[in-house]
């Protein structure tokens, strides 16, 4: 038989740390599953790919586009969302106006935005931050305007975004375009400009996520 030891208790510490057991194992298992979740979510970000271009052809859902690499084609889906683009002045972008803005260094030292695109209401907080784009040596700022001062050679903005900000220079050069929802596929004819977010050309037919219809005689630099 086993003897039952007089006088021998656990210490206030043991109790403390065979207390604390239960929570930090509740604790790991929560981690566990959290990180589990997670997983499938990121494996669920296929990539973009984005094509520009000028429509050549209509057939049902696909377009053909004119683009820098030649006749592309690519297809519409239900779940497709068409926006158009309308041109607009450095009037139209309020203060607190929830903004797009594709900028590069330039050798004054300063970032030159090279396009802005104002977003409807029901997209601010799109994509905020800033990150590298598409174009060589470019950045995507989705951010709100903060300040704008009149400059030498055009007018500068403060972007703002979360804790971060950037300062950046429109020009006269600077594309400026504003998205506006509605945009409807008979806007989709031959001689229109486009700008289709796709999957990756490497997993099949392109298949359009998001369509930007430019609405006007003109080319935005997005």
């Amino acid at each position: 038989m086993f003897r039952r030891h007089q006088g021998l208790r656990p210490t206030p510490s043991l109790l403390s740390a065979r207390r604390l057991l239960p929570a930090l194992s509740l604790l790991r298992a929560l981690s566990l599953a959290l990180t589990l979740l997670a997983v499938p979510a990121l494996a669920q970000q296929p990539p973009v790919s984005i094509v520009r271009g000028t429509i050549l052809a209509v057939e049902g859902r696909d377009l053909t586009l004119d683009t820098k690499d030649g006749a592309t084609k690519v297809a519409l889906a239900d779940t497709t969302v068409l926006t158009g683009v309308n041109k607009i002045t450095l009037a139209d972008i309020k203060p607190d106006a929830y903004v797009g803005v594709v900028s590069v260094p330039a050798p004054d030292g300063l970032d030159h935005a090279v396009s802005i695109h104002v977003f409807p209401p029901d997209q601010r907080g799109a994509g905020e931050g800033s990150r590298p784009w598409d174009r060589p040596g470019s950045t995507m700022t989705n951010a709100a305007v903060a300040q704008e001062v009149t400059a030498k050679d055009g007018e500068m903005l403060t972007l703002k975004y979360g804790s971060g900000e950037k300062k950046v220079l429109v020009t006269p050069e600077t594309s400026l375009v504003r998205f506006e929802p509605g945009a409807t596929t008979a806007e989709l004819k031959p001689g229109v400009k486009v700008m289709a977010f796709t999957n990756a050309p490497a997993e099949g037919e392109r298949q359009v996520r998001r369509l930007l219809v430019v609405r006007g005689d003109f080319i935005p630099a997005l």
